[in-house]
């Protein structure tokens, strides 16, 4: 096998290839048991949350994108951009987040720039937290599509 192929920036670029292309068995590889996913939520989600949370979100948004991009590498941490982007196809529901159900707007979703950090240990992607921008995360999504977050922290 080849070496380079397991780096920490193309297991994180891999995962998140996984993730555009709606292949989250995939995805779900790359994760540790212990993952957490943080930032981008109003409360953290372990690995199962965080993949059901994608689900929910790409029945309703099946082409969104998060497009990664200037990945750094450095020792067990990597960092990136990244933008979500998508549009909206079909009604959808956040069980986790308690949204109400998200009606079908035919509508296009871009979030701003958000930085993201991913900590790696063993191969395995055991953190991914992305930094707090304004119009940004879950909330900035849903707000997009005229939902706002009934869990506001």
């Amino acid at each position: 096998m080849n070496t380079t192929d397991n780096t920490p920036s193309n297991i994180v670029r891999n995962f998140m290839t996984a993730l555009d292309s709606n292949e989250l068995d995939t995805a779900a590889n790359f994760l540790a048991d212990d993952f957490v996913f943080s930032g981008w939520t109003p409360k953290p989600l372990n690995k199962q949350a965080f993949l059901t949370l994608l689900e929910n979100i790409k029945e309703g948004i099946p082409g969104l994108s998060f497009n990664i991009h200037n990945v750094l590498e450095q020792n067990t941490s990597i960092t990136g951009t990244i933008q979500v982007q998508g549009y909206q196809t079909d009604s959808f529901i956040i069980p986790a987040l308690g949204t109400p159900p998200i009606p079908q707007t035919a509508s296009s979703v871009s979030l701003p720039m958000e930085e993201v950090t991913y900590r790696l240990h063993d191969d395995l992607i055991t953190a991914m937290d992305v930094e707090h921008t304004t119009g940004g995360g879950i909330s900035g999504l849903l707000k997009q599509l005229g939902i706002e977050l009934p869990l506001a922290q």
